[in-house]
């Protein structure tokens, strides 16, 4: 098939071989996790084969529609059509994230009133007191986190981050490449150190005694934060893209959706919910 270059035509690509790639490479990669958490294998080499081949179909991907964008073929529609498209994926990550932190709300508004409410002859488990937080009745024990640490940080983290993903959208509409520049390593800047942080916070919390054995604490825990730590994997890797993509003189004030998108990502899939998570699981 021809690749379509008419400017009153919808652009269709030419056939690719990067999704059934990518899909093959996340076979792989689940067929790993299987072999491992099963004890069948060591899971390991088919682990690494996955991610191997799923970061290639990614990457080889992502390159191609930059070729393509770079070369005038895509227009308003096509550019609507990737807005659309991105506009469903923020709201399916939104009901991910809002799924598990309705579950943390039903445990602590819901599940430990209601037990603690129970007659005192029925203790499900020694010094079971009904608040927040708690581990459960098989619980090891341990200290919770201090919000006023490591989270705050890193809320102020990704707080400057969104500020940056701003400053840099002002300056590719005002024309000024050089603040489009620092506003995006700015942002990559603080999305790595708050990835560094949370690192050194999952050390710590070890220490404390957090683990996955820690109950419902600790598998919420580490469910909020490890999603979310893999969500701002993603984003930094979309920000390191788009600042090569800078440095080499791309993106325009009439045409700059690939600098959009990833903004929108990165204010509604790393900042907010970075931001529920702090208010909710550390603070309140």
């Amino acid at each position: 098939m021809s690749e379509t270059r008419s400017d009153s035509h919808y652009y269709v690509p030419p056939p690719s071989h990067y999704p059934v790639t990518i899909n093959l490479g996340l076979f792989v990669l689940a067929l790993g996790f299987v072999l491992r958490i099963n004890a069948i294998a060591s899971g390991v080499v088919p682990i690494l084969a996955g991610m191997a081949v799923v970061f290639y179909g990614a990457f080889g991907w992502l390159g191609k529609i930059i070729c393509e964008d770079e070369s005038g073929n895509y227009h308003p529609w096509e550019d609507r059509s990737f807005r659309i498209g991105m506009v469903y994926f923020i709201l399916s990550e939104i009901a991910f994230f809002a799924s598990f932190l309705l579950a943390l709300m039903y445990v602590r508004v819901f599940v430990l009133p209601e037990l603690a409410s129970m007659d005192p002859r029925y203790t499900l488990w020694p010094d079971f007191r009904g608040t927040w937080p708690s581990g459960g009745p098989k619980s090891q024990a341990f200290t919770p986190l201090n919000a006023w640490g490591i989270p705050a940080a890193n809320a102020i983290l990704i707080l400057a981050s969104a500020v940056s993903m701003m400053w840099a959208r002002k300056g590719l509409s005002t024309a000024n490449r050089g603040q489009m520049v620092a506003g995006l390593a700015m942002a990559l800047a603080l999305g790595v150190a708050f990835l560094f942080q949370q690192a050194m916070e999952y050390r710590h919390a070890a220490e404390l005694g957090i683990t996955l054995a820690t109950g419902v604490y600790g598998t919420n825990f580490y469910m909020l934060t490890g999603m979310h730590g893999a969500h701002l994997l993603a984003g930094i890797i979309m920000l390191a893209v788009l600042l090569l993509r800078a440095f080499h003189g791309h993106f325009k004030a009439e045409s700059s959706v690939g600098l959009e998108l990833v903004a929108w990502y990165w204010n509604f899939v790393v900042v907010i919910p970075g931001l529920l998570i702090f208010i909710y699981f550390y603070w309140l």
